[in-house]
């Protein structure tokens, strides 16, 4: 396929090219167009052909939601309920602009671009070639951010160019974006609004219009799990090719270890990248130190993250490390975009310069023979999803003996090494009554999804058992998700039995 570039420059000749872009969107095929965010990949979103083509174009998980784009409120009626009338107030002050809100959908919708959800995520862009264009394809447009999925959103055609030509049918240039980041994103759903997706409209910009907006618990956090219900949540984003990580802490001790490790990394002959600011940038030694604005103008930094973060693969960069941002008003955006694209690997320094904490959540993984082919899925899930497996063995399916791995990885566990464990043999039976041998351990043997989500409300299980020959790949991957999708209830009742079971 020939990849198709037109450029909107203000002259008259614009409206033949947004016209011929819509006429190829009505006919099921796939444009690349600007917003005042970041640069979209539409597709007709009322034709589940355009949706799968999305999916397919940016190789995009199939239940990660689209974003259904209209340039008018009126015709958001013929997609979505607004029962409480939340939709319309939160439309009156944000649109056209930022926010994209999540309303009950209307059978007009596809599953295919809901992903498989009976909700929709709507928004009515600000910039007025998008607004054309969504107009002159027939008023509904699914259009997620335009780059192959996981890597950073762009901002420019260019960067669109580089992961879509030869996918799509047409491009169309309108230059560098305005605000950088992807619109925030509200659920109006459920009793309360929920901000699933820190953006330019802030939880203090939403509250002057609606009371009680609350942020879901994963923005800031990395162990998202289960069917997301908007962009952005469930799996790695923005990330470039490198190994990206954030620091935290005092700035002199942050200068000082970030210089550290490029210096590390230089003598193994890896290259390296800084994202600093305005403030710090000129006290960074790497091969490429970039700055993304002054502290003081967090807009500018949002403008600048995506850019900087594509100049990065350009330039070949193997290890990079950014300053940590504010997590409020904008700063939570950015922070939210850096701990996606870092795979929520946070180095967390005292005044000392001593490492406090480190990234994601560590899972321990132990198996016998029978439940190594069934560890070896668990883990690419964890993996997808945001977690660091260590794995105590066994490594093959030959025999060998399930105490020796049940009993390593309980006590990586027990002893603060891992923060959960999940151990598998042939039944689950024999490696949880190991585990459980192990003080301080709470080991739930589950063969369905109820049990694993009851463990982990009551028990506060903090270990997974489950036997391969019992509950198969796809149920496995369904507690592991229940498993790790609940938490603790904290009710007075758990917690006095569960200090019972230590006593």
């Amino acid at each position: 396929m020939k990849t198709i570039l037109e450029k909107i420059d203000g002259t008259p000749a614009d409206e033949e090219r947004i016209l011929h872009a819509g006429r190829i969107l009505r006919a099921g095929g796939l444009v690349a167009f600007p917003t005042e965010t970041v640069y979209g990949l539409g597709g007709d979103a009322l034709n589940p052909d355009s949706s799968r083509k999305i999916y397919e174009a940016k190789g995009r998980p199939s239940d990660n939601p689209l974003i259904v784009h209209v340039c008018r409120w009126e015709d958001v009626s013929y997609i979505a309920e607004d029962p409480t009338g939340r939709g319309k107030l939160l439309a009156d002050a944000f649109w056209p602009g930022p926010l994209t809100m999540i309303l009950p959908k209307k059978d007009t919708v596809p599953m295919e671009t809901t992903g498989g959800l009976d909700t929709v995520a709507v928004r009515l862009p600000s910039h007025p070639a998008a607004r054309r264009l969504i107009r002159a394809a027939g008023g509904y447009v699914a259009a997620p951010s335009a780059n192959t999925s996981g890597k950073p959103s762009p901002t420019t055609a260019q960067y669109v160019a580089e992961d879509m030509d030869g996918r799509i049918e047409m491009i169309l240039d309108g230059g560098t974006v305005g605000i950088g980041l992807e619109s925030t994103i509200v659920d109006l759903t459920g009793k309360r609004p929920v901000i699933l997706r820190p953006g330019y409209v802030t939880q203090r910009m939403l509250e002057e219009v609606l009371e009680g907006v609350e942020l879901d618990r994963t923005i800031l956090e990395g162990n998202a799990v289960g069917r997301p219900k908007a962009p952005g949540m469930k799996y790695r984003h923005y990330a470039p090719k490198g190994d990206l990580a954030i620091v935290e802490g005092p700035v002199d001790t942050v200068l000082s270890y970030i210089n550290g490790q490029c210096a590390l990394c230089a003598e193994k002959g890896e290259k390296t990248g800084v994202i600093g600011t305005d403030e710090t940038a000129g006290r960074y030694r790497a091969d490429s130190v970039k700055s993304v604005g002054s502290r003081a103008d967090e807009e500018a930094i949002a403008h600048s993250l995506y850019r900087i973060l594509r100049e990065f693969d350009d330039e070949g960069v193997q290890v990079m490390y950014s300053e940590a941002f504010s997590s409020d008003g904008m700063g939570q955006a950015i922070m939210n975009r850096l701990l996606k694209a870092a795979g929520h690997r946070v180095i967390r320094l005292d005044e000392d310069g001593a490492r406090r904490m480190e990234e994601k959540m560590k899972i321990a993984l132990g198996s016998d023979h029978g439940g190594y082919e069934l560890k070896k899925e668990v883990i690419r899930w964890l993996e997808e999803h945001g977690y660091e497996c260590v794995d105590y063995g066994c490594n093959s399916t030959a025999s060998c003996d399930y105490p020796d791995f049940g009993r390593a990885a309980a006590e990586a566990v027990a002893s603060g090494v891992c923060e959960k464990g999940i151990v598998i043999c042939t039944t689950g039976i024999g490696i949880s009554i190991v585990a459980n041998k192990v003080k301080g351990i709470r080991c739930a043997l589950c063969a369905d999804t109820v049990t694993a989500r009851l463990t982990r409300e009551h028990n506060d299980a903090n270990m997974l058992a489950m036997g391969a020959g019992i509950v198969g790949r796809n149920l496995a991957l369904g507690i592991v998700e229940a498993f790790f999708g609940t938490e603790f209830s904290g009710e007075e009742k758990h917690a006095r039995r569960i200090g019972k079971i230590e006593a």
